[in-house]
């Protein structure tokens, strides 16, 4: 007659599970590791040459640069329903023409306005913001995400409200 160890066949099932889990994880963390970058070695280059890199051509392009009066707006206390209006006002002090591609907010109650034309070197614009207090109570805060062209290529501006 056999006799079946059911100990040693536990044992074994445990034995191999924990070797399977250690592989799966040794492969987990080994795999983030191994790289699919190429390396391409083209021909020989001379003393005078040099590999410009993404960061090197950023470092030699030219950007705009917003420069605000205010990058935050206090309206204090409003009236719920009242609609109040701000503006911020820049200028472009970088060395090429500033493109606002889009403001987006943090909420459907402030609408933005702003000129779509290119800002010149030198030149100042405005930002007009309005916030509807419309169903809103107590303190808001709102923020404001500028998109363009500038380095870096997002800029935040902010308003405040108490709503009574």
């Amino acid at each position: 007659m056999i006799e079946f160890c059911f100990n040693c066949i536990c044992f074994k099932n445990k034995l191999m599970l924990f070797f399977t889990r250690y592989i799966v994880l040794l492969f987990v963390f080994l795999a983030p590791l191994t790289s699919c970058k190429q390396t391409v070695h083209g021909g020989s280059k001379t003393e005078g040459e040099q590999v410009q890199t993404k960061d090197s051509l950023d470092h030699d392009k030219v950007y705009p640069k917003f420069v605000f009066t205010k990058e935050i707006h206090k309206f204090g206390n409003v009236t719920e329903g009242e609609i109040v209006v701000c503006e911020f006002y820049f200028r472009n002090v970088g060395d090429a023409n500033l493109i606002i591609k889009s403001i987006e907010s943090s909420c459907g109650c402030t609408a933005v306005k702003w000129d779509k034309n290119p800002i010149k070197k030198g030149e100042e614009s405005r930002i007009t913001v309005e916030f509807d207090s419309k169903g809103r109570h107590g303190k808001q805060y709102k923020v404001l995400t500028i998109f363009a062209n500038t380095k870096p290529k997002v800029k935040e501006l902010k308003i405040t409200a108490t709503v009574k």
